[in-house]
């Protein structure tokens, strides 16, 4: 992962740790309280037990759905927009010698919707983190399960979380940063795009062959308005998930020197 990912991940990852610390502090101290009753003959057990944890569990889905958890998920969103706006900025200027301006409606106005599906996102962890704890918890409470093995269950769905998180951390940073790419290209004034990939075992076959592939442009050069197709959706490099690839501005200057040179293959365009 790269740094912007690396510290959406980190902040992420406190967020899982705070529920975990909520869930051991509230439910597991409860099961082993209630650990006569649940393990008891079925014929004799009742569910008042349930109650309790149904409560605790509503506590925390009250306190993880609040204003306040909502503001803090909307300010990691919105600096890490931010952050990724600085990056492509500095990478454009980096690449072409272009300072490019991201100040206009249409940007704004992605970056706007960029924050609040990453708010969303962000919110979306903590509330299927407990889900998933309610449901682990009641099911082996009424199995009868001794407390160790659901503290075990509970470590095992914190692992999961985790990974989910970063998951989203990585995942997002890729569209966003392939999206904002993308826009400032075309806003650049550039047309056409080499596709790059990350030249690991983990690219997709289809990207390898995206970057190798000889177009009526150049090797591994595709229109912003005419993209290649993976499985037959039109895909550009970061928008798949996970998808790690880099889209580098082709100028028509370039493209007419590669085809001038003989380096296209006339009758393919993605």
């Amino acid at each position: 992962m790269d740094m912007i990912a690396i510290q959406y991940n980190a902040k992420l990852q406190r967020l899982v740790k705070q529920v975990k610390a909520d869930i051991s502090k509230e439910i597991m101290p409860l099961v082993r309280q209630l650990v006569p009753e649940y393990t008891q003959d079925a014929v004799a057990t009742t569910d008042a037990w349930s109650d309790l944890i149904t409560n605790a569990m509503s506590f925390l889905f009250a306190k993880w759905s609040s204003e306040r958890v909502s503001a803090g998920a909307q300010r990691i969103a919105s600096e890490f927009v931010q952050a990724s706006v600085k990056k492509s900025e500095r990478d454009m200027k980096k690449s072409v010698g272009i300072d490019v301006f991201s100040g206009s409606k249409t940007m704004q106005d992605y970056l706007h919707a960029s924050a609040q599906q990453n708010a969303q996102l962000i919110k979306s962890i903590p509330a299927k983190y407990l889900e998933e704890v309610q449901t682990l918890v009641m099911a082996n409470m009424r199995s009868g399960m001794r407390p160790s093995f659901i503290e075990k269950a509970l470590q095992e769905q914190f692992g999961v979380t985790q990974r989910r998180a970063k998951m989203i951390a990585r995942d997002q940073t890729s569209k966003i940063q392939g999206e904002l790419n993308r826009k400032q290209q075309q806003g650049a004034g550039f047309t056409h795009f080499r596709w790059l990939t990350s030249h690991d075992s983990r690219v997709r076959h289809d990207h390898d062959v995206f970057e190798h592939r000889v177009t009526k442009y150049g090797k591994g050069v595709y229109l912003w308005s005419d993209l290649p197709l993976e499985k037959g959706v039109p895909v550009s490099p970061g928008s798949p998930i996970n998808c790690r690839c880099t889209a580098i501005p082709v100028s028509e200057r370039e493209v007419k020197a590669n085809q001038d040179k003989g380096l296209t293959n006339p009758s393919v365009s993605k």
